[in-house]
């Protein structure tokens, strides 16, 4: 998300990344962490798609790193309604509770006179941004005590979480996304624009390369449900190689497989299928 929020830092893994709205090949990268997830609205239907690579949100600063690693889905879809959320930060909640998987338990009670994005966005705020904080507490008191307190330092950092929301009501989508670390913020994004974030290491490729500029990266042209899924899934893979490539496959903070999600009146759905971890 760009020019619509100041700049923040979050973390699914130890990586960071921008969220992008609107605009952002011309601004100054707002949002990071260390995932893809992307959303890309039109006027009946979004589309939502993620990396699956993630690692442990809160390790111990010596564990190695095939104990950090594994592959997590990143959308919650609900069951019945046309609802999906992304999710990028935390990896797990509590007592090593997966994050999707307690966002998904906070959407589905939810019925159709449920959606509209306030109403989602408060009732995963109200469950959510306690959690948060009770990782960034500790650890901001730890660092009170001793600055150079490595594993405090290192949850304070992934402690956040940024949600993308989509859903379709009477035949209407909106795409919109919420921010939760110390505060909380959220915005409602329009068509064409959509919302984008990826690891900074990144930038480069996504605001000097082949998706430079809104039209190309949100796809603007692409209106077909089919086409614009493929389209998602193409970007969100184009960046899963070029970090491939520029880390030499050392250090990765995305990976796949990739997961995109269809939202429209016949509700939320991955297209063709979400694969297992």
């Amino acid at each position: 998300m760009i020019r619509s929020m100041p700049r923040r830092v979050t973390s699914l893994t130890f990586g960071l990344l921008c969220l992008v709205s609107t605009t952002l090949a011309q601004a100054e990268p707002a949002l990071r962490t260390g995932t893809i997830i992307m959303g890309v609205p039109r006027s009946a239907f979004v589309v939502l798609g993620a990396d699956r690579l993630w690692t442990n949100a809160l390790p111990k600063p010596e564990d190695p790193p095939w104990e950090r690693r594994g592959r997590q889905g990143k959308i919650a879809l609900h069951g019945s309604l046309p609802l999906a959320v992304a999710a990028a930060g935390l990896a797990t909640l509590g007592s090593e509770r997966d994050t999707v998987d307690y966002i998904r338990e906070l959407i589905t009670p939810l019925d159709k006179s449920s959606l509209n994005f306030d109403t989602i966005v408060e009732r995963l705020r109200a469950y959510l941004h306690e959690k948060v904080q009770a990782v960034r507490d500790p650890a901001k008191r730890a660092l009170a005590t001793n600055p150079a307190d490595a594993e405090a330092k290192m949850r304070l950092k992934v402690a956040r979480l940024t949600l993308v929301v989509a859903y379709v009501e009477a035949g209407r989508a909106t795409l919109g996304w919420a921010q939760l670390d110390d505060e909380w913020k959220a915005k409602r994004e329009s068509a064409p624009h959509g919302a984008v974030a990826w690891p900074d290491s990144l930038d480069r490729f996504y605001t000097k390369g082949p998706f430079a500029g809104g039209a190309s990266l949100f796809g603007y042209s692409v209106q077909e449900p089919a086409k614009l899924v493929e389209h998602v899934r193409r970007v969100i893979q184009a960046g899963i190689h070029e970090e491939a490539r520029l880390t030499h496959g050392r250090n990765r903070q995305v990976g796949g497989p990739v997961d995109v999600v269809l939202i429209d009146a016949k509700g939320a759905r991955c297209v063709p299928s979400c694969r297992p971890p």
